[in-house]
């Protein structure tokens, strides 16, 4: 009875202290510190966190302001603050390890002296090779005249911080970086040094013998090794590893919950917390964000556990550094999007949220997050394929060439992760695929521009005859159009050859003229398409997508758009007031009247 007792009070302090740190973390930065200084048990209050959170808080108050946190936190905390401070991918940043250092010292100088060289007297010593020059001199020798700039202790051992342009001293070979380390480090150095020394003057020695021996590239790679096996354990997987988290998973690979982990959880007072730094983020309208009101609440701290492991895979996969809030929303609009969109694609029906809430109940988080990655690679690897074999590649024609909204399309698909052109609907260029509905709207236009492509490869074009204007799709087509039914071209190769303006304007005047003034009407838009149709080479066209021009329904939807497009622009332009400078749909010849 009493062990059960016993449970139930550590079970409450957990919640009183989960209750604690989340008011703690969504508190503004000044009352998050007064609230932790003010706490009837503040050290336990801090060594309770998880280290993610702790680090989060550190950026969020400021270094100067958190020292009095830091000088309560455990060695891990403070092991995880470097791990995740001081690397530069697989390197030490020799600057950012004395900014670590410095606040660590701040915090508590002695402690850190006796953890550091207890623990991590490799690491220690690779700063210090870095930083300084050591001579040790024998009982028998004089004091050399030239040692101004040595710093002794004891007369015996010697060091300085010698220039970068010292041969017997490394740099990281940026000349900026040199100058910045020159002057922050060495105060911080010689007060460590000086210290240790009043605290114990033989391991004092040892230190500096033991730095002149310092293999760097082994010792590098050692504590690089030791850093990715600590952060994995909080699921932290090196870059190349962590990658996998966007690999592709369909449907029917999804692997199903063990029965326990939808049951009601246990508390175990020696399972660690998971962070809860990600959950003040999760907002926002998605699928995933609405359908969380209705899980049970016992099902979400493993839930959250998910949620933090994820979060942590896609940290690592994408190489962030998180120091400031904006980049913990960025992860988790990430993650609810991928986890939205693949929770709608697991469905396949009508997407609920009671539907959604299901999926979670059956499925885990990162297949989820897959299933939802899958979609996007899909149309990435179908650009990317389409754009290796191009008309466009094989002429050299830039992406522009596709002009505003194709190019944004197709600028989304084509990077690392694949992104939804937005065009600022919702306050961003690009955002995260985020529905089937986003998925379906790029298919769509992505289909068009593989259209258009295919229909230009086929045309006869002389690209060679392009001497003037803004080439665009829009241009190419309409001028080569405008060419033909003008009778400009003569052969089979078709002209861009800029037209000239008084040839141009019965061309332009009988394109708007309909018993609506400025209205295109249905022949002439027709027109287009049919002279499409008649130009292709016949021996190509076995598209079995066809209408009864003989063209697929995509690109007609791209002429459609593009002759909706003329009219929206030019539409209430009079033929008298036609300026060639202000008609970017044509490729016309500078109008000599209108030249300055």
């Amino acid at each position: 009875m009493s062990n059960k007792n016993h449970l139930a009070n550590l079970e409450q302090r957990a919640i009183k202290l989960t209750a604690q740190r989340q008011e703690i973390l969504t508190s503004q930065s000044e009352t998050a510190l007064d609230m932790i200084l003010e706490a009837p048990s503040p050290a336990t209050l801090v060594q309770s966190f998880p280290d993610q959170d702790l680090y989060f808080l550190m950026h969020k108050i400021g270094g100067e302001d958190f020292l009095p946190i830091l000088a309560m936190a455990t060695s891990a905390q403070w092991e995880y603050i470097l791990d995740v401070e001081v690397w530069d991918d697989d390197r030490l940043d020799i600057h950012t390890m004395t900014q670590a250092f410095d606040l660590l010292f701040q915090a508590d100088p002695k402690r850190l002296l006796r953890w550091i060289i207890k623990e991590k007297p490799d690491y220690f010593e690779f700063y210090l090779f870095k930083n300084i020059t050591i001579f040790i001199r024998e009982h028998d020798e004089w004091t050399p005249e030239d040692f101004d700039d040595y710093i002794t202790l004891d007369d015996k051992f010697y060091f300085r911080f010698p220039h970068k342009t010292d041969p017997d001293m490394p740099t990281d070979g940026s000349e900026e970086m040199d100058k910045v380390i020159a002057q922050t480090a060495p105060e911080l150095i010689e007060k460590m040094m000086r210290s240790l020394a009043e605290m114990d003057l033989s391991v004092f020695h040892g230190l500096l013998l033991e730095t002149c021996a310092v293999l760097t590239a082994e010792t590098e790679e050692e504590q690089f090794r030791l850093k990715n096996i600590r952060l994995a354990e909080k699921g932290f997987l090196p870059s190349h590893e962590a990658i996998g988290i966007y690999q592709p998973t369909d449907v029917a690979s999804l692997r199903m919950r063990p029965e326990k982990t939808r049951a009601t959880v246990t508390f175990d007072p020696d399972f660690p917390m998971p962070p809860q730094l990600f959950t003040q983020f999760i907002e926002g309208d998605t699928l995933f964000v609405r359908c969380l009101a209705l899980l049970d609440p016992d099902f979400m701290l493993p839930l959250q556990s998910e949620i933090a492991a994820l979060s942590n895979k896609i940290i690592s996969a994408d190489r962030i550094k998180i120091k400031n809030p904006d980049d913990i929303k960025k992860i988790i609009q990430k993650a609810t999007s991928y986890l939205s969109l693949g929770i709608e694609i697991i469905i396949k029906g009508k997407p609920t949220i009671e539907a959604a809430r299901d999926t979670l109940l059956l499925y885990f988080l990162e297949d989820i997050f897959r299933t939802g990655s899958r979609a996007g690679i899909q149309l990435k690897t179908r650009a990317r394929n389409w754009y290796n074999t191009s008309f466009m590649k094989e002429k050299n024609l830039p992406l522009s060439f596709l002009t505003q909204e194709y190019l944004g399309v197709i600028g989304g698909l084509l990077l690392d992760r694949p992104m939804y052109y937005d065009n600022y609907q919702q306050g961003e260029l690009y955002r995260h695929f985020t529905s089937l509905t986003d998925i379906n709207a790029t298919d769509t236009i992505l289909n068009q521009i593989l259209h258009l492509d295919g229909i230009l490869g086929q045309l006869p074009l002389n690209m060679d005859s392009f001497t003037h204007g803004a080439l665009t799709y829009k241009s190419l087509i309409l001028t080569l159009w405008a060419r033909n039914r003008l009778s400009l071209d003569h052969g089979s190769e078709c002209s861009l050859n800029p037209i000239e303006p008084n040839v141009f304007k019965p061309f332009f005047a009988a394109l708007f003229a309909s018993d609506t003034p400025g209205k295109i009407d249905d022949l002439k838009a027709q027109d287009l398409a049919l002279w499409v149709s008649e130009t292709l080479d016949p021996s190509e066209n076995k598209n079995e997508d066809k209408n009864e021009e003989n063209l697929p329904e995509p690109f007609l939807a791209v002429l459609s758009n593009l002759m909706a497009e003329i009219y929206e622009e030019y539409g209430n332009v009079a033929e008298g007031q036609m300026d060639p400078r202000f008609i970017p749909h044509f490729l016309l010849a500078p109008d000599p009247l209108k030249k300055k």
